[in-house]
């Protein structure tokens, strides 16, 4: 009788060595073609061969060995059907197909799943096999072979081994098939105090206002905590924007000729791609974000102003960038090296860091506009000019030039200050507006800063109108402004009332603040007296004929008493940490994009950092009562209710006599 034995054990490693190729090629050397090829079919190559071995000694076994050969070989068999699953899944196999992208995605995640779930179902019990078996037990199979019997062979044991690794493998695969279905039926509650930002409106109209289609490229590792939720965020923003935005999650290894082309060298990239594909017409914007959670939700990580960057960066793709020209040279806020010595003292410097970034995010190009060009004219590529609380008053020719750039339909906003130049020359009468330079105080509706009567500069309003300029400051949470040492606008008669423009009042003060007229910060019957001052004002002229005789619209304007509304402002957070930010909010934004016409973008502008807690005095008092006296008394009642009710449960019966 011809002797047979078992197969070596370096069959199932020779295995492992064909898989571990398949995996480079198709993982690591994915965007090199040729080693990609090369590695891919040499690893199938080698699994192919290596199962025909196992079955050649499966069936030149007999008794118990061919029983535990047949076993292996039957894992072999589930290892080819896992790589045929797998080639279902190439781009190749899924362009042969021809399904819609929806069905796609639909066919990629459960074949996906599928082929995981028998590789590993096949591959776990063949190493627990092989670990069992040893090489104690091929040497009596060698024995039982020589002595032509079965008593060497422990296929009970290897069966039990066998049946246990495929166990460990299905209740894994059952966790790939419950992450698989979790992510298609994705429903979150975050109840913590961070809270990634969710699509705002500003971000949702900017989206869908979109002429062309805009892919969104996620480059992250998988599983990536970072990735979900950001891909939570496109989901809602693709389906807010009626189908303009596509998402796509990459490897970058994996798609590294994708990575290349758009310059992706890390893990966290986000990249926004207008008509990819087209070569004269894609635009590309790219976001990095940490990977991981911790850092990128805390401090200066961009998940909790993720929608303001997404919403700076699709701005950049829907339009072209636009210039904003910053008046100079007359002290102004923005200019504190032009305030002259005598009145350095006066004038509080402050910085307008936020405010220049800001109009970057909003897609212009900031550039200053000195006395020597105004004097001239305004440029013709200006889209909106700003004059921020001059210290020094302009020449009547720079009014005058500003004054021409209105006729032909440009777009102004001014801030002034109490402490600065209250004159608004010519621009009065076009505005139909004039400064009061009064300091507007409130003694009952402000915000406390260091418990002195100073405070009441600090004056707080909830008074906005029903404005494009005030859209989202309307809408926010608080619906508070701070107004710091601001003054009032008064209305005054227009230079040409025939060709009257409309003017609206956006912002006013509540109706407890007074102008303060002589420094004591306290109200004064005689003299001063409560109303809703005027803070901000909205103007716009009639409309214009083009170049063909078509309508246009007219000039804009917006004027605030309060130019600290745009400086920047440090502020401490609930959590104790310091920021510098914008006491206005999103006022600039949403004043921005109306003076360029673009107020269809108006709207909130999702943000989770740390707001600052604000109270008004009378707000302070009321927490004061309920934390100093209001909470022992709630702990002494609720102890007192509880031993009531211990003592009537353990109340003792009667004694008979």
């Amino acid at each position: 009788m011809a002797m047979r034995t078992a197969s070596p054990w370096w069959l199932s490693l020779v295995l492992g060595v064909g898989l571990a190729f398949v995996f480079l090629g198709e993982r690591l050397f994915a965007h090199e073609s040729g080693a990609r090829g090369i590695l891919t079919m040499l690893g199938i190559v080698i699994v192919i061969g290596v199962t025909g071995v196992r079955a050649w000694t499966t069936f030149g076994s007999v008794g118990a060995r061919r029983k535990v050969e047949r076993t292996l070989l039957a894992c072999h068999l589930g290892t080819l059907l896992g790589l045929f699953l797998y080639a279902l899944t190439t781009t190749f196999a899924t362009q042969k197909l021809a399904m819609s992208e929806t069905g796609t995605a639909h066919w990629l995640g459960a074949v996906t799943v599928l082929y995981a779930v028998v590789l590993f179902a096949s591959i776990v019990p063949v190493l627990m096999i092989e670990l069992s078996l040893g090489q104690a037990l091929r040497t009596n199979f060698q024995i039982g072979a020589l002595a032509g019997d079965d008593a060497g062979v422990e296929y009970y044991r290897v069966r039990e081994i066998g049946w246990s690794g495929l166990t460990v493998a299905l209740a894994s695969a059952f966790l790939m098939v419950t992450c698989q279905v979790a992510s298609k039926r994705n429903i979150q509650r975050d109840v913590s105090y961070f809270k990634t930002a969710t699509p705002g409106d500003s971000t949702q109209k900017i989206a869908a206002a979109s002429a062309d289609p805009i892919k969104v490229l996620l480059f992250f590792p998988d599983p990536n905590e970072v990735r979900d939720q950001v891909r939570d965020y496109f989901e809602a923003l693709a389906k807010a924007s009626g189908g303009k935005l596509a998402i796509e999650t990459h490897d970058r290894f994996f798609d590294a000729e994708l990575a290349g082309k758009y310059k992706v060298t890390k893990d966290g990239v986000i990249v926004l791609v207008k008509n990819m594909g087209d070569k004269d017409k894609e635009k590309s914007q790219t976001i990095e974000i940490d990977t991981e959670i911790e850092k990128a939700r805390k401090g200066a990580g961009k998940l909790r102003n993720f929608d303001r960057e997404v919403n700076s960066q699709l701005m950049k793709l829907v339009r072209e960038k636009r210039k904003a020209y910053v008046m100079t040279g007359h002290g102004e806020i923005n200019d504190p090296e032009s305030v002259p010595v005598d009145l350095k003292g006066r004038t509080p410097e402050r910085r307008t860091t936020v405010f220049k970034k800001r109009l970057g995010e909003l897609n212009y190009e900031v550039k200053d506009l000195g006395l020597i060009d105004l004097a001239k004219d305004v440029p013709d590529d200006a889209t909106v000019v700003i004059l921020l609380a001059p210290t020094l008053a302009l020449q009547p020719a720079e009014w005058d030039a500003l004054d021409r750039y209105l006729t032909r339909g440009g777009r102004l906003m001014v801030a002034l200050d109490p402490k600065g130049e209250p004159s608004m020359g010519s621009l009065e009468g076009k505005l139909g507006l004039k400064f009061n330079p009064g300091d507007l105080t409130d003694d009952q509706a402000f915000l406390p800063q260091r418990g002195t009567p100073a405070d009441r500069r600090f004056a707080i309003t909830t008074q906005f109108s029903a404005h494009a300029s005030t859209t989202a400051l309307s809408r926010s949470v608080d619906k508070g402004l701070v107004l710091i040492d601001a003054g009032a606008l008064e209305d005054v008669p227009f230079a040409n009332p025939a060709a009257a423009p409309t003017k609206t009042i956006t912002i006013r003060s509540m109706e407890s603040s007074f102008l303060d007229y002589n420094n004591n910060f306290t109200f004064d019957a005689g003299i001063e007296k409560r109303q809703r001052w005027n803070v901000g004002a909205a103007v716009e002229g009639p409309k214009l004929k083009d170049k063909d005789g078509k309508d246009k619209d007219g000039f804009r304007a917006l004027v605030f008493s309060d130019v600290d509304l745009f400086a920047d402002a440090l502020v401490s957070s609930g959590m104790g940490r310091a920021s510098v930010v914008l006491v206005s909010g999103p006022l600039l934004d949403d004043s921005i994009r109306w003076l360029g016409g673009e107020e269809v973008f108006s709207g909130e502008v999702v943000s989770e950092d740390d707001k600052p807690i604000t109270h008004t005095k009378t707000q302070d008092a009321k927490w004061f009562t309920l934390t100093i006296v209001g909470g022992p008394l709630l702990v002494l009642v609720l102890g007192l209710v509880g031993t009531w009710a211990r003592r009537r449960r353990t109340k003792p019966s009667e004694v008979k006599p």
